[in-house]
């Protein structure tokens, strides 16, 4: 078992790198796991801003416009002393000044002239007065035109104006709030890759070596002997990462919620495809790889360019379509899918179950053409040696 002993030291030399890997996950999973739970409810609560009103009309309707923005804000009568609101708009004392008309009724309603107003320049509150204005100019229009006086116009806009509905939010099994192991799963695509990459590259390159190469091949172990132990060594260090990143963690920080959960060993068998794909590709980059810059370079340019297009860093939901056609062609992308499916779903139904099904298929077929190309790749470096 000399080739597999060999595996095992290198292995061993690259330990505290698996450890930082390992404690990056814990630390994004844990924090993601917490900032979700600390989410509130409270929904939305409309603003209150300090709004000036010039009444030159004082009339019913213009009087109703004032009464109608006190529900909503703080009204203050100003004078008609333009340096005066110039400089309560500038101690911002006000955020907000409108200008009624003597003619209103005539100039706003009949015409549709626009009401003189004066906002803080850069701000945003005044699109939110002016919507407000809108409305009840509009509901005043079609009011008086409807045969209402000023008076009823008034009064029924203002007697309108607080009702509201009551609204339940409903919870479904479609809306089931994200497991806090769920975030481990959704972040484990980018460790667990990174890890096997560069750990069995680093195992790989040192076996490429020439001297070492020669007195393996002077040996008296044969080549299947060789192949039979790498093939070992792959799946020993394999299963052990996969153990640190999955059991460990769940038993430490999850325990009773995790191992009881009845959708445990889909998590397991969707982990276990990704550790397949996993092995294949740092396979893949082991055959070719000969310098340790290059393969820190490459490593980061596939693990972090999978986790970002397939949903690992960024949720698919807000993606493009154009970038989640391109992830359909990465292996990623159908573990996160299975991964999304099993957190946003209280029972798997028989449909559920079998997408799952599908997705680990589909995972499978990545690893085994990606191994493909690897021993092509490996049997043309071997011939071209």
């Amino acid at each position: 078992m000399t080739v597999f002993k060999g595996f095992l030291i290198i292995t061993k030399r690259n330990l505290l790198m698996v450890f930082m890997y390992l404690a990056i996950f814990l630390t994004i999973g844990i924090l993601a796991s917490g900032s979700d739970s600390n989410t509130s409810g409270t929904g939305f609560h409309a603003q209150a801003l300090t709004v000036g009103v010039v009444d030159h009309d004082g009339g019913v309707l213009s009087k109703g416009l004032s009464t109608y923005l006190s529900q909503y804000h703080t009204v203050r009568q100003m004078p008609d002393d333009t340096a005066k609101l110039q400089d309560a708009l500038f101690n911002r004392n006000v955020s907000y000044i409108v200008t009624i008309p003597e003619d209103f009724k005539a100039s706003c309603l009949r015409e549709h002239q626009a009401l003189p107003v004066s906002k803080i320049p850069g701000s945003t509150d005044g699109y939110y007065i002016d919507q407000q204005i809108n409305t009840y100019l509009n509901q005043a229009r079609v009011l008086t035109d409807s045969g209402y006086s000023d008076k009823e116009a008034a009064a029924y806009i203002l007697k309108h104006t607080d009702s509201s509905s009551h609204v339940t939010m409903l919870k479904s099994a479609s809306s089931e709030k994200t497991p806090g192991y769920g975030y481990m799963y959704q972040y484990l695509p980018y460790v667990l890759i990174s890890i096997l990459c560069y750990v069995m590259g680093l195992i790989m390159i040192a076996f490429h070596q020439p001297d070492l190469q020669k007195r393996i091949l002077c040996s008296a172990v044969s080549i299947r002997s060789q192949n039979l132990q790498l093939a070992l060594g792959y799946l020993a260090v394999g299963c052990s990462v996969w153990m640190l990143t999955t059991w460990i963690p769940a038993f430490f920080f999850y325990r009773k919620a995790f191992f009881q959960s009845p959708k445990m060993p889909y998590y397991m068998l969707n982990s276990l495809t990704l550790l397949l794909v996993g092995l294949a590709l740092s396979f893949l980059l082991g055959t070719f790889i000969t310098k340790e810059d290059i393969l820190t370079a490459l490593v980061n340019v596939v693990t972090l360019g999978m986790s970002f297009l397939c949903g690992v860093f960024v949720p698919l939901d807000i993606m493009g379509k154009g970038v989640k056609t391109v992830a359909h062609f990465l292996p990623v992308y159908w573990y996160e899918i299975s991964n999304n499916l099993l957190n946003n779903s209280a029972v798997l139904t028989q449909a559920q179950k079998q997408l799952l099904y599908r997705n680990y298929g589909i995972q499978l077929l990545f690893a085994a053409a990606i191994f493909c190309i690897a021993l092509v790749v490996s049997k043309r470096a071997r011939q071209t040696a």
